[in-house]
């Protein structure tokens, strides 16, 4: 075995984990949080996203979705509506409540960081975006040709 396989792969969870495990949005799993910070990014621009733009940008399957979109619905966070342009495609927004919710953990979250940045250092995390992006891209195409 290839034990930069192994340190890669054990890097990789101990990353995933601290992420996931970590409550950065009080009162939300980790895909809803997913979801809603899309939404707030969405909201920005073009004010929603449908399902189905949901599901391709978190790679979340339909079904995994529509009960992440029926639980931040029941929160109050989120509503749901026909499109008028496509009856086919569900519109989803965040209502007021949801948009302060997401702003309130945004800024929680810059600030957690800020912190990172000033731990690790600026030039580094520099390096380190670009070398997260070619990852994950490589990631997609490996995952595309299985």
């Amino acid at each position: 075995m290839d034990p930069l396989n192994e340190e890669l792969l054990s890097a990789w969870l101990r990353l995933t984990s601290v992420i996931d495990n970590q409550r950065l949005v009080a009162g939300l799993s980790f895909n809803e949080a997913v979801v809603c910070n899309l939404l707030g990014r969405a909201q920005k621009a073009a004010g929603y996203l449908t399902a189905r733009d949901l599901c391709a940008q978190t790679r979340i399957l339909k079904s995994q979705m529509n009960a992440i979109l029926g639980s931040l619905e029941r929160k109050g966070l989120i509503s749901r509506r026909q499109s008028e342009k496509d009856k086919r495609q569900i519109e989803v927004r965040l209502l007021p409540e949801g948009a302060a919710r997401y702003d309130a953990s945004h800024q929680q979250i810059l600030r957690l960081i800020d912190r990172l940045i000033d731990s690790v250092g600026e030039d580094k995390i520099r390096q380190l975006i670009p070398l997260l992006h070619q990852v994950v891209d490589t990631f997609d195409i490996i995952q595309q040709e299985v």
